[in-house]
Formats: structure tokens, sequence, C-alpha cells
């Protein structure tokens, strides 16, 4: 399943970049995630909970990132539900684009979840991809006011 998404940041790229790599502040951005940990620069670990249809989850996640540079970052998710209910792939880009208001963000994930979770019809998961998406970039935008990384913007 595609997910896909943009959304505008009120910082430049390079400054936003630094804080994508900051655990503890995406961790406070990420709805859902009950924990994040830096394994080293280029892995990570999660507990990630989510809840659809009635139904709730708790993802074990290894983010490991592929591939950096300037404007992008390459990463591989895996993991998957206690007991393995649910598996969990992902392959994703995060592009950041300068613009004059700051970094419009981009990310693409090309997403495969199998087990229970698997069995909802793909329309449902990607509304959940997408309001998830939504309520990180309102949640990053604050962070980064709040630590002084961004000019406050228009909420």
């Amino acid at each position: 399943m595609l997910i896909e998404g943009q959304f505008p940041i009120a910082a430049p790229p390079e400054t936003l970049l630094v804080h994508l790599f900051d655990a503890g502040l995406m961790a406070s951005c990420l709805p859902g995630c009950e924990k994040l940990e830096a394994l080293d620069a280029d892995r990570y670990r999660a507990v990630v909970a989510i809840s659809m249809a009635g139904i709730k989850a708790r993802f074990d996640l290894l983010v490991e990132i592929t591939k950096r540079d300037d404007s992008n970052v390459w990463a591989v998710t895996r993991g998957d539900e206690g007991g393995h209910a649910s598996n969990l792939q992902a392959d994703s880009q995060v592009t950041l684009q300068p613009t004059p208001e700051g970094t419009l963000v981009s990310y693409r994930s090309e997403v495969s979840v199998t087990g229970r979770l698997g069995r909802f019809a793909l329309g449902m998961m990607k509304k959940k991809a997408q309001s998830m998406g939504d309520e990180f970039a309102v949640n990053l935008q604050r962070k980064l006011e709040q630590i002084g990384a961004a000019p406050a913007a228009q909420h």
C-alpha cells in the first residue's frame, strides 16, 4: 500500500534535518509513539500503539536509515505486534524542499501489513495513516516552535 503526503514546516531544511534524528523530539510528535530510542546513528527502536476500527495494536519496530543526503532520508521499518499477530514493513523516503516560508516535507512509504491488521480494507488503513501524518505535522511544527527552531506559525 502506498502512503504519501506533504506538509509545510516553518523552519529551513537544514534545521529540520537535524531535528528529524532527535529521538526524543520525534517521539513527542509521532501519534501513538510510546518509546523511541536511538540504537546508533542509523538505527532506532520504537514502540507505537494504534487503534483502528475498535482494534488496538502495539508494534515493536526497528527503523533503519539506509541512505541520507542534504534533502532526503531513506529508511526501512520492520516490526511486529506482540505475539506476531500482525507484521509491518515499510520502505520510506522523506524529502525536504526549501520554500520561502521554510520547508515543504514530502513523504512516500510503500507499506506492507500482514496478519490481523492486514485484513483491513486498504482505504481504512490509508485513512488512518493520513490522519497520523497530519497529526505528526501539527505536532512537529509546535515542538519546533517551543524549542525555538521555527518561528511561530498561524494555527
